[in-house]
């Protein structure tokens, strides 16, 4: 199972090379995976994103053939297999059979959302669920099939992840054009119509705004203000109105604590970490922000915008008008599955599977196999599968503990790594004009920017707007935890679960970081 080049540190950090035929370039994926993640998640998203995305881009008649995605020194890299069609006959087929499906899946994304995507999330994390609470009394040969089952679960939520997000992002992009052509502004003021439809992120950002009214009424806020949040469980067990509060706290943990800051089966939950939640709630705290009345302003916001560029346009052609509500309509929908299927898909699903490996790995550490329960995760799917089936030696009990430090060991020595954007011969050109790849530029902001100078950071802006502040790096949710009101957040990437900690430290939400 363990070969002796595993077994040695001096061989990492390898070389960046990918064993591939000569294809095009793998990319490094900078937003969603921009740090070293462990081995048994390469061993399982991997194949997973893999295949889901494979599985959907031929659903939508794209011109991509295929997705791989490999591993050098633990960072994630993918690249797209094109089709290439034989003639320009075929490929002006190709682009028409696109752009028809597309169409056709823009207009019934809010349909299939209700009545297929969210009723199949929902059976399979509950199932994850089930499969999480039957290891423990299940024997090893009905573990290894869960193990199994996990794995083809997880290849499903990444299959109903493309099949959302493919049309999902030239919605967006295609309304934006759209009202751009018709009254001019900039993607910001489009965007503004788009706001205000109420997502589990928005509830979950409400959750903790509660939690702080909670607090205020158990008189507890000067508690929770000058009490580190590492800290404060200890100290709210010690009263009535902390256990009060706790029992509060843990009920919003089970409807929202199935979130991570990012995709890494490594990555703790915040049902791991109620510290993350409770740094929020400190934050309202020391803010004084109404969160509330903030979503009810943002929605009252949306609609007026809505109203009127319905009166700008009254006088225009039917067809413009009918354009402009279907696009509208697409537009709002595609945004709210823009949070939505992250919460049930990149969070809860991931967390799902996080928790389900986490109980495989109490029974190895149970057995003495594992020292910890989470070194499960310094181990692939085949070895934890092995594991759970074979004989444990004493002797291999050591080699798998080796592996286990060293593989912590690389990982560590990878944080300090700066990946190439690129491994093998980069493409050349532009990519195609269509709305799909302005969707993705937008989406995924762009290459990076030069600063002019050392003294200067350029990003992509969280919001619309200025502010000055001092600036606080995070390259984690935990990290940010630490962020204290009136300071601009600077982190490598983010996703929905950063939301609520993020803006509840901040007087505004339409603000931009000044660059």
């Amino acid at each position: 199972m363990v070969t002796t080049a595993e077994r040695r540190s001096d061989t990492f950090p390898r070389d960046w090379v990918i064993e591939a035929d000569g294809g095009p370039a793998f990319q490094f994926d900078a937003m969603h995976f921009p740090f070293a993640v462990a081995p048994l998640t390469h061993s399982t998203l991997n194949p997973a994103f893999s295949a889901g995305f494979t599985a959907a881009a031929r659903e939508m008649n794209t011109p991509i053939d295929e997705v791989q995605v490999r591993g050098a020194n633990w960072f994630l890299y993918l690249r797209y297999v094109m089709r290439q069609p034989a003639s320009d006959t075929e490929a002006h087929a190709m682009g028409e059979r696109t752009e028809a499906t597309a169409k056709q899946e823009i207009d019934r994304l809010g349909k299939r959302w209700d009545e297929e995507h969210l009723p199949a999330l929902r059976e399979r994390l509950q199932r994850l669920s089930d499969l999480e609470r039957a290891v423990a009394g299940a024997s090893d040969d009905e573990v290894a099939t869960f193990i199994d089952e996990a794995q083809s679960i997880h290849r499903d939520l990444w299959t109903i992840h493309f099949r959302i997000a493919m049309p999902m992002l030239p919605a967006m992009q295609l309304f934006d054009e759209l009202y751009a052509d018709v009254f001019g502004g900039t993607e910001g003021d489009a965007h503004a119509l788009l706001l205000g439809v109420s997502s589990e992120s928005v509830k979950a950002g409400l959750g903790l705004y509660d939690l702080a009214v909670a607090a205020r009424e158990l008189g507890l806020e000067p508690l929770l203000r000058e009490t580190p949040s590492d800290r404060l469980l200890a100290v709210l067990a010690g009263t009535n109105a902390g256990r009060a509060f706790v029992a509060r706290l843990e009920e919003y943990l089970q409807a929202y604590g199935l979130r991570q800051d990012l995709f890494d089966l490594a990555t703790p939950t915040w049902r791991e970490l109620p510290a993350i939640a409770l740094s929020g709630v400190r934050s309202y705290l020391l803010t004084g922000r109404d969160e509330r009345a903030e979503y009810a302003a943002t929605a009252r916001s949306a609609d007026a915008r809505i109203a009127e560029a319905r009166a700008r346009i009254a006088s225009f052609p039917e067809a413009v008008r009918g354009q402009f509500e279907g696009m509208l309509h697409a537009g709002r929908t595609a945004s709210f599955l823009q949070e939505e299927h992250n919460f049930y898909i990149d969070q809860q699903g991931l967390a799902r599977l996080r928790l389900f490996f986490l109980s495989v790995g109490r029974r190895l550490a149970g057995r003495g196999v594992l020292e910890l329960a989470a070194d499960v995760v310094m181990l692939t799917l085949d070895e934890v599968r092995a594991l759970v089936t074979g004989p444990a030696a004493a002797d291999r009990v050591a080699e798998i503990r080796a592996l286990v430090r060293t593989r912590r060991d690389e990982l560590a020595v990878a944080r300090t790594l700066t990946p190439p954007p690129f491994i093998g011969e980069p493409p050349v050109g532009a990519p195609p004009d269509n709305p799909m790849t302005r969707a993705n530029g937008r989406f995924f902001g762009g290459p990076p920017q030069q600063a002019a100078s050392t003294a200067e950071l350029k990003g992509n802006a969280g919001s619309r707007g200025i502010v000055t502040g001092n600036a606080r790096v995070a390259r984690t949710l935990e990290e940010a935890t630490g962020l204290q009101p009136g300071e601009v957040l600077v982190a490598v990437t983010t996703m929905p679960a950063w939301t609520p900690s993020s803006r509840s430290r901040r007087r505004s939400s339409r603000r931009r970081v000044a660059r």
